[in-house]
């Protein structure tokens, strides 16, 4: 009981800092709902108007509460961006355009990154925890972080491609942005660390501190984070 707790308390510190804002996250999924279910009963420019002006009064809400802009302001920027292309393609569905070119995007390169074998879950580690760029092309390391850039790039496939499948149909597109908001992401994030960290100890490969100290085998392994 009490490794599992240590292992519950590791998993939340370590996927904490990962995710965004949780105000950014709520404006950003309750403007596509919105924006949807008013385009079922106005027209296209009163519901893209409308919804902007939900947006403006967010900023304002979360500024006078002195709250953290940052990710508000991006989800402001992209859900504004997003009106725009509905604007222009003409019906609610374009919303929903920059997620679908986003996660194909990703997929795409996630694919492209596994078979040249330079996972790009790699750079997304590196660039979180800094650790020595030759400690996770070793050849007892690397796998790991391929066998997590797999299952990102079959998510975000799948999500991009019913995306795609039902691109003509913006309620089923709202539901699944909502299926593949926040919660989804953070389990994903904790299957990541699970799979990965497993991973890492089936391999027996070196730690980081290992690694740098050039400590010959046998190795402990990376016990903590990924």
């Amino acid at each position: 009981m009490d490794k599992f707790k240590s292992k519950f308390l590791e998993i939340r510190e370590e996927v904490k800092d990962l995710l965004p804002n949780n105000e950014g996250v709520i404006d950003a999924v309750i403007a596509p709902v919105f924006f949807v279910v008013l385009a079922n009963f106005v027209d296209l420019n009163t519901a893209i108007f409308s919804t902007g002006g939900l947006l403006i009064v967010f900023l304002i809400y979360r500024r006078l509460r002195k709250q953290d802009l940052k990710f508000v302001f991006y989800g402001f920027v992209g859900s504004a961006i997003a009106l725009l292309l509905a604007r222009l393609q003409g019906s609610a569905s374009g919303f929903f355009i920059p997620g679908i070119i986003r996660d194909a995007t990703i997929a795409i390169f996630g694919l492209i990154s596994i078979l040249i074998r330079k996972p790009f879950t790699i750079y997304s580690s590196k660039a979180f925890r800094n650790w020595p760029k030759g400690w996770y092309f070793h050849p007892k390391v690397r796998p790991a972080y391929t066998k997590v850039a797999i299952i990102w790039t079959i998510y975000l496939s799948l999500k991009a491609g019913l995306q795609i499948y039902f691109f003509n149909n913006p309620e089923i597109l709202v539901v699944i942005k909502l299926a593949t908001s926040n919660q989804s992401t953070l389990i994903l994030l904790v299957i990541s660390y699970i799979v990965g960290q497993r991973s890492l100890q089936n391999l027996n490969g070196p730690s980081v501190d290992e690694f740098v100290n050039d400590s010959p085998e046998p190795w402990i392994s990376q016990q903590k984070g990924f």
